[in-house]
């Protein structure tokens, strides 16, 4: 019976070392796990704070629950995003690199990267273009060896300025192997604000600074030839008038303004032709676009305040567009009261030089005519008929010598005179000697006191004529019987001589006039006989000799007319040789 008893206690036993081992085995084992879970929630806690994610907490997620949420695979994921976000992202960078490299290489400026030190980082192919050349690589090198060294005004260096003042700097019309270029420099900042890049812009302005050296030229050509229009239209004779298609006055210069007392164009108004005070300019004007002609011409009268009345002939040119448009007018106004006066002059020249020259024409055919057909005249009347003859022909002959000398004058050939000295007193007793022949009817006085002897350098020639001018004048404008002076005196170094008569005399106004050609100031039918020539040839004579010519006179008063000339040298004002 025992030993059951002791069999069952063994076997007791044996199960108590198997529980026994196999707890211990269960404690390692849930030591292993206990390690293996914390080791896993410490990868884990890692892992979320690499992305930035709040770690694992062990009351919210228990062992059993760690393994069903399977936070390794979560992170495996995102981390697989995150690669793939990572990969899309290089992809961009890439093509952003790409895109600024090939901006910063096609650009129109010339870009430089330089470090703190002035040391080249990087530049694009225009630098290389507009700086350096072919061949040429200065990465690493300094700015300034390369680049301001070369260029005459180093003291404008944008990279020192940069430096200097830490902020954008701006250069215009900097100059480099005879370019021109302006200049941009900006500094780039790290975090902390200090320069770790300075980027340079250079903007090749040549083209533009030519095209602006044109236009200032262009613009200062324009200034001159501006200045030349308005100086040719201030100084124009003529009147000018511009007016557009609208009626308004666009140009007006000083003369057309006094003519049509018109104001110049002022700049905040534009007057019309309504303003102009000339009715008959106002409707040829209004007329012009229905014209056929491009250009026509009118006489019109002008009627000044203060002046005299005037002719003036108006030209009128028409513009046109390239479509036939009418575009305006351009008005010459040109003064012809002179010419119409001189064409009436020419036409009464005409008149009385045809008279002139029937008349004595007549007489020396007429007394020829007798001579040949009668043989039975008298030696008296045969001097008498031939003396008429030489008288008439003497007569054409001065009419053809003023013609001659006012032909000269007029073509700018004038006389040539052959200077000599010559004593006044005998040129004037000479002329009048023969006068006292030809005009028996007038009394001839000569007065030149001693103290007024004077010799003058003249051409004898050309003194007998002006005094021959003279005395006719008087002898045809004198009564019979009246007596004509010649006197001399001597002033301020020169001989003034004085020819008077008793005749008509003149007006002032015909006193004025009175060297004009062809003028006479009677020119009737019934008038005393001339060309009209004498006195502007004697003008002209005097003034050849640098003298000067004054006539004096009023009606029923008589005339007269003095003549100035310098002495001869080494003759004084006191009539004695000095």
């Amino acid at each position: 019976m025992m030993q059951p008893c002791g069999d069952a206690l063994v076997e007791r036993t044996g199960e108590q070392s198997e529980l026994d081992l196999l707890r211990a085995e269960n404690a390692r084992l849930v030591e292993a796990n206990h390690e293996a879970f914390n080791y896993i929630r410490c990868k884990v806690d890692s892992l979320l704070g690499v992305i930035g994610t709040r770690g694992l907490d062990p009351g919210e997620l228990d062992d059993h629950s760690l393994i069903e949420f399977d936070p390794i695979g979560i992170v495996a994921l995102t981390f697989q995003h995150i690669l793939e976000n990572l990969q899309e992202t290089n992809q961009k960078l890439q093509f952003a690199h790409d895109e600024i490299q090939t901006v910063f290489e096609t650009v129109g400026a010339g870009i430089m990267v330089l470090d703190p030190q002035g040391k080249l980082i990087s530049y694009n192919q225009k630098i290389r273009d507009l700086m350096l050349g072919d061949g040429i690589d200065i990465h690493g090198k300094m700015c300034r060896d390369h680049v301001c060294g070369k260029n005459s005004d180093d003291s404008r260096c944008a990279f020192a300025s940069v430096m200097e003042n830490r902020r954008e700097q701006r250069f215009t019309d900097w100059n480099f192997n005879d370019r021109s270029f302006d200049v941009i420099g900006r500094p780039m900042f790290d975090e902390v604000g200090k320069i770790t890049h300075v980027i340079l812009a250079y903007h090749d302005v040549t083209a533009r600074r030519d095209a602006r050296s044109a236009l200032l030229a262009a613009l200062e050509e324009t200034k001159e030839t501006n200045a030349k229009i308005n100086g040719i239209l201030r100084s124009a004779a003529d009147g000018i008038l511009v007016t557009d298609a609208g009626g308004d006055v666009v140009l007006i210069n000083r003369r057309a303004e006094e003519l049509l007392e018109l104001p110049l164009v002022e700049p905040d108004s534009t007057p019309r032709i309504e303003r102009i005070r000339h009715a008959g300019l106002v409707n040829l004007l209004r007329q012009a676009p229905q014209r056929g002609q491009e250009t026509f011409s009118e006489d019109l009268n002008f009627h000044l305040e203060g002046h005299s009345p005037c002719l003036c002939q108006a030209r009128i040119t028409v513009i046109r567009s390239a479509q036939d448009a009418f575009n305006g007018c351009i008005t010459l106004l040109h003064d012809v009261t002179e010419q119409r006066a001189i064409d009436r002059m020419k036409d009464e020249f005409v008149s009385t030089a045809a008279h002139e020259l029937r008349t004595p024409l007549a007489t020396i055919i007429g007394y020829a005519d007798l001579l040949q057909m009668d043989n039975n005249f008298s030696p008296e009347q045969r001097a008498e008929y031939l003396q008429q003859i030489q008288n008439k022909a003497e007569r054409l002959g001065e009419i053809v010598s003023d013609l001659l000398d006012i032909s000269r004058i007029e073509s700018g050939e004038g006389v040539k005179l052959n200077r000599k000295p010559n004593q006044l007193e005998k040129l004037c007793a000479e002329v009048v000697k023969n006068f006292r022949l030809q005009a028996p009817g007038h009394s001839f006085e000569l007065d030149f006191p001693p103290s007024s002897v004077a010799t003058v350098n003249v051409d004898r020639y050309a003194m007998l004529q002006i005094l021959e001018n003279l005395l006719n004048n008087a002898v045809k404008y004198s009564p019979a019987g009246g007596k004509i002076r010649i006197s001399g005196q001597l002033e301020n170094g020169c001989c003034l001589l004085a020819i008077s008569d008793q005749g008509i005399g003149m007006t002032s106004e015909q006193a004025v006039r009175v060297y004009d050609k062809f003028y006479r100031a009677d020119a009737t039918n019934t008038a005393i006989s001339g060309t009209g020539l004498g006195m502007t040839i004697v003008k002209h004579l005097v003034e050849a000799h640098s003298g000067q010519v004054e006539v004096t006179s009023s009606p029923g008063n008589g005339t007269t007319v003095t003549i100035t000339l310098p002495l001869a040298t080494g003759q004084s004002g006191t009539g004695e040789p000095s």
